[in-house]
């Protein structure tokens, strides 16, 4: 079973998603509420995977990091996946009645230009968010440095985050797909395959994608990006990672996983369930903590 999930899970679980969309816009049926289930019942099938196969224990959700992961939710206004949900079934229900000229595009077409144009503008507001400097530089990585303070990465640790930069995301995103005027199949297919590495990108199971690190941002190069290592990450694509490879960043180890998780320097910054702190911390001066409770 081990063999099987590193190997064959996530590639069968992409193809099972693709047929499964595909059918289900061939049939004409609502997007929407397809979108809705697809959602959910992905997200039940990884943790259920998640929690028997993990890669590193010591990486797995804990009752703490829950509670702590849900603080954060309610800070995001209900829980961010629910406003990711909540966007991308928006998306397709606006897309239904778009007449932008990218509309008129063979579907392929339509979807190659909104993965490519949204991870672009993605691409550069991330890794601006972790390499500028000055004021600005220092202040979008304070807004953006909560999600690399858990020193564990797994599922539902998705939703730590600061709601400064979890604005700023969900607007690139809104932005590009609303911008371009894509018909609403290619908002349903980009949605679909968003929200499945959205997942796959932060699973704490030991998965080998093999080529497939070239086109999908999966679980090996987003695992890197989470390296408290900063010679071995990078990887500044959620998508793709075609502009990593383009710019440079692209890190892919194959043949091992990061050491440890997190930022380099972690006294410089509050425990990730220090939430009154880590909230605080793009409008604080550089401060240092000290760290006598154990991370969750």
């Amino acid at each position: 079973m081990t063999r099987f999930v590193r190997y064959w899970f996530y590639p069968l679980l992409l193809v099972a998603t693709l047929t499964l969309a595909f059918l289900t816009m061939r049939a004409g049926s609502d997007l929407q509420r397809v979108f809705g289930w697809f959602s959910l019942a992905r997200l039940v099938l990884l943790l259920v995977v998640e929690w028997r196969l993990p890669l590193r224990k010591d990486w797995a959700m804990t009752w703490r990091s829950f509670l702590r992961d849900l603080k954060y939710g309610v800070v995001l206004g209900g829980g961010g996946f629910l406003v990711r949900y909540a966007t991308g079934w928006l998306a397709i229900g606006v897309a239904d009645n778009s007449s932008g000229a990218l509309s008129q595009w063979p579907l392929p077409a339509q979807l190659l230009v909104l993965a490519l144009t949204y991870e672009f503008v993605q691409y550069w507001q991330h890794r601006i968010s972790h390499e500028a400097r000055g004021p600005l530089g220092r202040f979008l990585w304070r807004a953006h440095v909560q999600h690399h303070l858990p020193r564990r990465v797994y599922l539902l640790m998705h939703v730590v985050s600061h709601p400064i930069n979890f604005a700023i995301v969900m607007a690139v995103s809104t932005g590009v797909i609303f911008g371009l005027g894509v018909g609403k199949d290619a908002v349903f297919l980009f949605n679909v395959i968003m929200g499945l590495q959205g997942l796959v990108s932060h699973f704490n199971v030991d998965i080998k994608a093999g080529p497939l690190n070239y086109l999908l941002v999966g679980t090996e190069l987003h695992r890197n990006h989470h390296s408290a290592d900063l010679g071995e990450a990078g990887n500044y694509g959620v998508l793709t990672p075609f502009w990593d490879i383009v710019f440079g960043t692209f890190r892919y180890t194959p043949d091992r996983a990061p050491r440890a998780l997190g930022v380099s320097e972690p006294a410089q910054y509050p425990p990730s369930n220090r939430l009154l702190q880590a909230m605080l911390l793009p409008f604080r001066p550089t401060a240092r903590y000290a760290h006598a409770e154990e991370e969750p």
